[in-house]
């Protein structure tokens, strides 16, 4: 009998978490405006002549033959837009439909299904299926999706499930101030980037790596080069043609080597804490009511060990990127904006007072850290437009019949910086989030407008972990800190590998409160 299996036989881990998600409307229908007479798919604006070749129209938007490469596709669809309107076509690896339209963003997600489909992420989904992996959440599709989501919904979505390890992830938020205090400004990405790995780690492994004190190893070092390397090359796996996926390209051979490198290092982690789950579990010393996440997987007798490895990894890698680059865009946003530090400063010392930590108990009251934070997400998108889906039926969007099957892109990104929708959305302003008395808003931006981390059924499983990262460390941050910039510089332009920051470091100041 092997170790899991072994595992598994000294009975379950009792889950402490509450249940909550977003739901999406029921049964699968045509969109419910008016569809009298709309005008037909092939009149839908967009590029046209060779911009329309089937699968090779679209390197016609990049370079050599533009200004444009696949970090800057957002520009892209901003041109395209400016051109064409809100809704435009264009002709990728399959035709696809983007829309920056509030209405035609829900009336997809009213009609995405009980199974939403996202497309597949090329590189990712070509090395899964030639190495033999256990498919994840994010390339499975169907039932097959909906049953893997149902096993960890519980450890992942419900509203307190990020919040029985904000005491552990405190602590890693506390070494990072203290690293920012002696950094250089030119260290601050990189710094951002460690913090996020460790806090993370704490949640996955129930242990840190060793990165923010200096202890990590080769083998941790190692992993972090093979992270950032991993998203650069889904990225570009996503645009052009896809000729990974009839032979290994250079492209899909860098990438693979990455991927087995992060995968491999997973599961040296998940083996040590298996090891000691046997251990605890020999000695009496095991405490089902503690929580951790790993351990709670392990004793679960729904999840193969491959199931396993393969979602904490993508939790791993997943909330590593995405949650340094998204400090990084709050704290320029912070710094620009002086009075907005200084008001979140005084609600930082109200509740947590001049050395305290963020605990469950006071996070429910930061309304104004919360505020900035969606307030960041509006002014810096983390992703290039908004999310993908494929209905199962057909639908309307801005009066134009769209087929079912057809690519369908929503621009969130764009839509929030419209002045159509959202008052001066140049300018960084987190009030426009706050609810007065009625609970309305001074500012009130369509309801799907801000859905970084999409909704319904299909929404990102990690958001919770993700924010509670950020809030740990701004709250650290700015109660030690007033955070400028080095040099009064205009934002730098935003570029995306997956998820999106300044194509220039931004250079902050941390300068001591007293």
């Amino acid at each position: 009998m092997n170790r899991f299996k072994l595992f598994r036989q000294y009975g379950r881990h009792q889950s402490m978490f509450l249940y909550e998600y977003y739901s999406t409307a029921a049964a699968p229908q045509l969109s419910d405006i008016n569809t009298t007479n709309p005008k037909p798919f092939k009149d839908i604006p967009g590029p046209t002549g060779i911009y329309n070749i089937p699968k090779f129209g679209a390197m016609f938007l990049f370079k050599p033959f533009s200004n444009y490469n696949q970090e800057r596709f957002h520009e892209v669809l901003d041109d395209l837009s400016d051109k064409y309107g809100p809704i435009i076509k264009l002709s990728l690896a399959k035709v696809a439909v983007f829309t920056s339209d509030p209405k035609d963003i829900e009336l997809v997600y009213k009609n995405e299904g009980k199974y939403p489909v996202r497309p597949g992420l090329g590189l990712l989904e070509v090395y899964i299926e030639r190495t033999k992996r256990s498919q994840n959440l994010a390339i499975l599709q169907g039932e097959k999706w909906a049953e893997l989501r149902r096993q960890i919904q519980k450890k992942m979505v419900r509203p307190k499930s990020a919040l029985y390890y904000i005491e552990r992830q405190s602590e890693v938020a506390t070494d990072l101030v203290h690293k920012l205090g002696n950094s250089h400004p030119d260290q601050v990405r990189e710094l951002l980037f460690l913090y996020a790995t460790e806090s993370i780690s704490v949640v996955c492994f129930d242990r840190r790596l060793g990165i923010l004190s200096g202890d990590a190893t080769e083998e941790v070092k190692k992993y972090l080069d093979n992270v950032k390397t991993f998203f650069v090359y889904v990225n570009k796996g996503r645009v052009g043609l896809p000729m990974f996926k009839y032979f290994e390209t250079p492209m899909y051979k860098k990438f693979k080597n990455a991927a087995d490198e992060s995968y491999g290092f997973g599961r040296i982690q998940i083996e040590e804490v298996l090891n000691k789950c046997l251990e605890m579990k020999k000695n009496g010393t095991w405490n089902p009511e503690e929580p951790n996440f790993l351990m709670s997987l392990l004793a679960a007798e729904t999840l193969t060990i491959d199931q396993i490895t393969g979602l904490v990894i993508d939790l791993l890698i997943g909330g590593t990127d995405s949650t340094a680059k998204n400090l990084e865009n709050f704290l320029d946003c912070l710094a620009r904006y002086p009075e907005v530090q200084e008001t979140l400063y005084q609600e930082i010392i109200e509740h947590m007072g001049q050395h305290g930590d963020l605990t469950a108990d006071n996070l429910p009251e930061m309304k104004y850290l919360a505020a900035c934070l969606k307030e960041s997400f509006r002014l810096h998108y983390p992703i290039p437009f908004g999310i993908v889906r494929v209905l199962p039926v057909d639908i309307v969007l801005s009066g134009y019949h769209v087929p079912k099957g057809t690519l369908i892109g929503l621009n969130n990104r764009r839509l929030l910086l419209n002045p159509k929708y959202v008052t001066d959305p140049t300018v960084y302003r987190p009030e426009r989030w706050l609810r007065d008395k009625k609970g309305e808003r001074a500012d009130p931006i369509p309801t799907v407008g801000l859905i970084p981390f999409s909704i319904g059924v299909r929404n990102c499983v990690g958001r919770r972990f993700a924010e509670q990262e950020i809030y740990l460390a701004i709250a650290k941050i700015v109660q030690n800190f007033k955070v400028s910039l080095t040099d009064e510089v205009p934002p730098p332009k935003m570029i995306y590998q997956t998820f999106g920051f300044f194509q220039q470091k931004s250079m902050f100041n941390f300068e001591k409160r007293k």
